[in-house]
């Protein structure tokens, strides 16, 4: 259990702080979409039966893409926000050392759960499943820990001292790296992880035209089926709320 540091409230000094916009909102979408992806894998894993090899593969894909989705975004937080808190927030130091604290031990037992997968992917034995599903729950407190730590304590702060010019050069260092699962399926992940009350808005603000005409007219398909392969027998794993109420919204 991390210990809680106090808040150190706006920082002593912002060394060049621009005027800007709250553009951490995009990254907390982020953050749904991993706090989701994260509390469903255990009973993904769960869901497959023992020795059979071909429905471990395809879950095993998936949970490879998942943990190799959440590296490359602590990653990119890591190059271009923790030092720039440093430099031009020196109060936030405490907090500064908490996040890339809680990035080292995430990635370590991300890296103990990928081995795992790797192991069981294959041979889809019982006694290896429950240690993958244990070590999912696993990481999965601890990410529910550090992204509220993240959203409270530095994202306040980013917010002060980054520049539009910054958020936008850090969004297209992301986008410059190749996704580990399909578009449309990561698109649909994210997509079902809005709230279902806020999901019409936001894809109308955040989804230019094109993308929702080719989301709704092949994607939606496409992530369905991608999802319905990896489903245990259980249909909440992962539900289908991509498919209900939004052809308005992709309109």
């Amino acid at each position: 259990m991390t210990t809680r540091l106090p808040s150190t409230g706006a920082p002593e000094r912002v060394a060049a702080a621009p005027s800007t916009t709250c553009r951490s909102d995009e990254v907390v979408v982020i953050h749904r979409l991993f706090r989701r992806l994260f509390a469903e894998a255990p009973s993904l894993v769960r869901g497959v039966a023992p020795d059979d090899t071909a429905h471990a593969r395809r879950v095993a894909k998936h949970l490879h893409a998942v943990i190799a989705l959440l590296h490359v975004h602590h990653r990119t937080e890591d190059e271009f926000f923790w030092d720039v808190m440093t430099d031009r927030a020196p109060a936030c130091g405490l907090h500064v050392e908490l996040m890339r604290r809680q990035h080292g031990a995430v990635s370590d037992r991300l890296d103990v759960a990928d081995a795992l997968v790797d192991r069981w992917a294959y041979r889809a034995d019982a006694r290896t499943a429950v240690r993958i599903a244990t070590a999912l729950e696993e990481i999965d407190r601890m990410l529910v820990e550090h992204l509220v730590d993240e959203e409270r304590e530095a994202f306040p702060v980013l917010d002060a001292i980054l520049s539009d010019a910054e958020w936008d050069h850090i969004h297209k260092h992301a986008q410059r790296h190749k996704p580990p699962m399909p578009i449309f399926v990561l698109l649909g992940l994210m997509i079902d992880s809005v709230p279902e009350a806020d999901r019409a808005a936001w894809i109308a603000n955040e989804l230019p035209a094109p993308i929702r005409f080719a989301y709704r007219t092949v994607g939606r398909r496409q992530y369905e089926r991608a999802i319905g392969r990896i489903r245990s027998n259980d249909r909440g794993a992962l539900g289908g709320a991509g498919a209900a109420g939004l052809e308005p919204a992709m309109a």
